[in-house]
């Protein structure tokens, strides 16, 4: 008599254990999509559009933290990429990249994610550091410090597409006028210290955001 293994879950007998657990994996994935896409659905309905620069003289890209003293995280990699795109195009704009050190690395984020733009091609004298804030609401208060000191007139925000919504309601606050955003998608990156969770995955960067939102509309940032 030929006995069944438990890893055929109902199918043939006829099927290796190995056959068996494949088939397995594909069911088990098989279930997943209707939580995807609901998942994927709430995320979209959180993003914001794009209001893209039509001559653009300044990015500015909030750090989404760093992966260590060297490299910033996945997300953030993808706010200067994309800003490094649009600097092609506009080679005299200057790129703000900005935080300081709030993950305690003994490194300011901007200072990270200077050198990765200079790896991607752009020239130093392009990228300006601001390396005092340590949250999205200094970002933008000392951002717009240095453009309006150096008579920069269309100021863009770059940020992952999860974080557009605060950071355009916090530069609003701000009183910025006459700015624009470009979103960055990128997958989650468990980042250095405590901001591991934050940005570990596209769930816990969204859930993150929602929290931070409701936080600054109580504290009146956003």
């Amino acid at each position: 008599m030929k006995l069944v293994s438990s890893y055929n879950y109902g199918h043939q007998p006829s099927q290796s254990k190995s056959e068996s657990f494949r088939t397995y994996q594909i069911k088990m994935r098989g279930n997943q999509p209707e939580s995807t896409r609901m998942n994927k659905m709430i995320q979209h309905l959180w993003r914001i559009d794009d209001h893209s620069p039509s001559a653009p003289d300044c990015f500015v890209i909030p750090s989404y933290a760093l992966r260590d003293r060297s490299l910033p995280t996945l997300p953030t990699r993808a706010e200067i990429e994309l800003a490094f795109e649009w600097w092609k195009k506009f080679p005299e704009a200057k790129l703000i990249m900005s935080t300081g050190d709030n993950q305690g690395l003994g490194i300011a984020n901007s200072t990270v994610m200077a050198e990765y733009a200079t790896s991607l091609g752009l020239p130093r004298e392009n990228v300006i550091e601001e390396d005092r804030s340590r949250n999205t609401y200094q970002n933008l208060l000392y951002s717009m410090e240095i453009i309006e000191s150096l008579g920069l007139k269309q100021p863009t925000l770059v940020t992952l597409d999860l974080y557009t919504r605060r950071a355009v309601a916090t530069a609003r606050k701000q009183g910025w006028k006459d700015f624009f955003w470009l979103s960055a998608f990128s997958r989650g990156e468990p980042a250095y210290g405590y901001k591991w969770i934050q940005t570990h995955s596209r769930f816990t960067i969204f859930c993150y955001e929602v929290g931070a939102m409701i936080l600054s509309k109580i504290v009146g940032w956003a």
